[in-house]
């Protein structure tokens, strides 16, 4: 609303001065009796323009002011922000190993029975929520949707990893591929490479960055979890597939 009432507000405030500031004194050749008749007859207006003017600069200071409290909220919430992602890398080392031990399972054995898996299906921590809310509330508009969407592949991420489990160890194995393994395999990584990246923002060492992610992001992910990507059969073509898909949206 602020940037409405600014764009038009300074138009019209060059097509005032020229009005009233130049054009009565070239129309009345310098004659200054005339110019103060010009402003008499038009007192009202100008007395609106004043007013609407100081109306404009006190909507911008307030706006300035608010600006700069939800920055010192941003700045106090993202003081956490480390704290959170460190939370949500060791949740993802843990699904790791689910998903190492369910991919090995599918490389070695034909699944006919339930499974007992060494690894069980970790829990979402809870503290990073909070904390990821408040920075949404407070971040400018890119940091924010970046947030959220990492919350969103955490949600779905987190349910798949809890239905894969279930119907491993329940024997309903019709339910889960190794192909579905491989595109969790991918969500994790996908969820690995934004901590990456918001890592060193949230630590004030970096500008926010929010390029699209490469392969060779992907492959440092990997990496992080763990996951020796040349030992995943098409891991590799799967992620450079997927990342065409993404990136050409």
């Amino acid at each position: 609303m602020a940037n409405v009432v600014n764009w038009i507000s300074v138009p019209a405030f060059f097509l005032y001065i020229l009005c009233m500031a130049i054009a009565p004194w070239v129309q009345g050749g310098w004659d200054w009796i005339y110019v103060q008749s010009v402003w008499d007859r038009w007192q009202t207006l100008n007395t609106g323009v004043l007013a609407f003017g100081a109306s404009v600069i006190a909507l911008n200071i307030s706006r300035y002011h608010t600006n700069k409290q939800r920055e010192r909220r941003f700045v106090a919430a993202k003081a956490f922000l480390p704290h959170a992602l460190s939370e949500l890398i060791a949740y993802y080392k843990q699904c790791a190993k689910l998903l190492q031990e369910a991919w090995d399972l599918f490389e070695n054995e034909e699944l006919r029975a339930p499974i007992t898996l060494n690894t069980v299906a970790p829990e979402l921590p809870r503290d990073h929520q909070d904390i990821f809310n408040r920075c949404i509330e407070q971040a400018e508009p890119d940091v924010a949707d970046y947030l959220a969407k990492i919350l969103m592949r955490l949600q779905i991420h987190n349910a798949r990893m809890k239905e894969m489990y279930l119907s491993l160890t329940q024997g309903d194995h019709t339910l889960v591929l190794q192909q579905n393994v491989m595109s969790y395999l991918y969500s994790l990584a996908q969820l690995q490479v934004a901590a990456n990246k918001l890592f060193p923002f949230a630590r004030g060492m970096k500008t926010f960055d929010n390029t699209n992610p490469t392969w060779d992001d992907y492959r440092n992910a990997y990496a992080n979890l763990d996951f020796w990507w040349e030992d995943f059969q098409d891991l590799e073509g799967f992620t450079k597939r997927a990342l065409e898909r993404e990136n050409a949206v």
